[in-house]
């Protein structure tokens, strides 16, 4: 609690979490990782959304009359990588930018581009694997090219995935880079042991809900092991994060009160 003050209001979830455990090193492997967790509240949130902001009009070497700021929005869903766009307009007003042309859906750049704004700039809450950028970028060259320049900026994101982004010669900026929850904390015997622990806890939750297959969230989505959350900024759990945290049912098919919440379609 000394360490993560978040926990005081979670005290219900947080018991109901250790009491799944079966042993002292389920117990052990969870309240390691929570130590290790990330919880930002809106304070957080708002001194690294500066950090973007700064990075974006007095870092980056783009021009504001060439610039194009997009969201990662590719359906007609309301997803994080609009939230943190809507929220960085004040910080880069503030920093200077007053005419920036931001973009809300990433199927409008080529429209922009078109109209000069070849600098281009995704921003988004958080990367896990790095695989849904990756594919935005590999869209971006079928639908307008390769004469543009692109940069991108995350509040938090996965050092794996964001190397992924980088080998590419892309720049990024993500003031907040995470190691793998396991993999990276533990290593030889301790690492396997670590892990073995992880799928006993998985174990106890339900193989499916409606169309969700556990399987395809163990250890967090594409094997992120995340330990991030925007919760408390009315935000969604990556379901990058270890599923033993939110998924919502337990192998009985009874209802979990979860330590933390990710909403997705059919996942209840």
């Amino acid at each position: 609690y000394s360490k993560q003050s978040w926990l005081c209001d979670k005290e219900d979830c947080l018991i109901d979490l250790l009491a799944l455990c079966s042993n002292e090193s389920e117990k052990k492997l969870l309240i390691d990782l929570l130590n290790d967790f990330s919880f930002l509240d809106l304070k957080l949130l708002n001194y690294y959304l500066g950090l973007i902001a700064d990075f974006i009009v007095n870092e980056s070497g783009f021009k504001e009359e060439t610039t194009q700021i997009s969201a990662i929005t590719y359906d007609d869903e309301a997803d994080s990588s609009q939230k943190i766009l809507d929220h960085l307009k004040m910080p880069i007003f503030k920093t200077g930018w007053s005419n920036v042309k931001t973009v809300n859906r990433f199927g409008a750049i080529p429209r922009n581009f078109n109209a000069g704004k070849k600098q281009i700039i995704f921003v988004d809450e958080f990367v896990g694997s790095g695989k849904t950028i990756l594919s935005r970028i590999k869209q971006l060259k079928n639908d307008i090219g390769n004469e543009f320049e692109l940069k991108l900026c995350f509040v938090a994101g996965m050092e794996h995935g964001l190397k992924s982004i980088e080998k590419l010669g892309y720049e990024v900026f993500c003031p907040l880079r995470f190691p793998k929850g396991i993999s990276d904390r533990y290593v030889g015997e301790e690492l396997k042991f670590a892990e073995d622990t992880m799928l006993e806890l998985e174990l106890k939750l339900a193989e499916n809900v409606n169309d969700h297959q556990l399987l395809d969230y163990s250890f967090g989505y594409n094997k992120a092991e995340a330990l991030y959350s925007l919760e408390s900024c009315s935000g969604n759990t990556p379901n990058s994060v270890f599923p033993i945290f939110w998924w919502p049912r337990d192998k009985k098919n009874n209802q979990r009160n979860t330590l933390l919440t990710r909403f997705e379609k059919g996942l209840k």
